[in-house]
Order: structure tokens, then sequence, then C-alpha cells
């Protein structure tokens, strides 16, 4: 048996430009395809998360983005990955559907589809909660232990050097 499509949350999206929205840790975010963004409701001094920004972080088994944010800020934040010693403390890793499951309408008139393409079978919401993700279920974990690690591994290494003493020659110049 077929989904309906919701037919009031269609005559929204479409006929009154309704966007969709995501709520991320208690912030509300239009769905703002167009803009390629997450778009915060009412922070007009965060950039938001813009999709093309976080391509690297799209699950494509699971058509899931996630993210390390920013809850301050409103916005996603790339960690230090190469000098991270422990989980960060201003940020946390949230999950959330694609864009093309976010605003299935939008992303159908972005690409050039009918309004109403993959409607039926995916449905059609209008209001989506992020989910948050603790860092230990993230590849965090494992990056912090290889930097410490490598970290003491330099450590070692120069201990184990001795000061070179640098000779001075005594040489003269040569005469011609």
């Amino acid at each position: 048996m077929e989904n309906e499509i919701n037919k009031e949350a269609y005559d929204l999206r479409v006929n009154k430009g309704i966007l969709p929205t995501i709520d991320i840790a208690g912030h509300t975010f239009y769905v703002d395809i167009r803009m390629d963004m997450l778009r915060p409701k009412d922070d007009f001094l965060s950039k938001g998360i813009v999709f093309s920004d976080i391509g690297n972080y799209y699950d494509q088994d699971k058509r899931t983005y996630s993210i390390p944010y920013n809850p301050n800020t409103h916005e996603f934040q790339e960690p230090d990955y190469l000098n991270i010693k422990e989980l960060p403390k201003d940020l946390i890793a949230v999950r959330f559907p694609s864009e093309r499951l976010l605003d299935r309408i939008g992303w159908n008139r972005q690409y050039g589809f009918e309004l109403t393409h993959g409607l039926v079978k995916n449905g059609l919401k209008l209001q989506f909660t992020a989910k948050h993700i603790p860092w230990g279920k993230t590849f965090l974990v494992d990056l912090i232990k290889s930097n410490i690690k490598t970290e003491e591994k330099l450590k070692k290494a120069v201990e184990k050097q001795q000061p070179t003493q640098i000779k001075q020659s005594k040489q003269k110049g040569r005469k011609i």
C-alpha cells in the first residue's frame, strides 16, 4: 500500500512558501535549498550550516550528515584535527538527514524534478530534529588517541637526540 502525500504539508510548502525547519540542539534552522544551507531562524550573525561545506561529513549509506556543531555560534565548526588531544568542550556532534530528505520539494525544484517526485515513497515532513551523538561514537576518539601517540613518539625522538656541538674550523684562509 502506497503512502499518501501529506496534503496540508504540501500546501504549506508549495503554495504558502513555508520552508521546512530542523531543530539542532534547541535552535531552529530553516532548510533553504536555494541558499545551499541550514539558515538560523533568529540569529542573523550566524553563518549557519552550508551544505557544500559539510560534504565530507555525509554518509551515503545512511543518507545523513554527522557534523561537529558549535551550539553557541549556531554553526558547523571543525576542530583542529591535526592537533586535537582532547574532546572539544565547545562543540557537539549532531546527525541529521540529507537536504534531499529535509526538503524534498525544494530539492525537486532545484534539480528540475516534478514537485511530487519521491514524496509518496519518502513522505513529506516540514519539521525535523537533529540527533545529538556522543563523541565516543565518532571517529574523534581514535583520532585523539593517534594524535597523543604521535606526540609521545615525537617527544621521545627529541629526548634521544644529543645536542651536537658545532665545531669551529681553525683553518686559516688559503693563499693564492
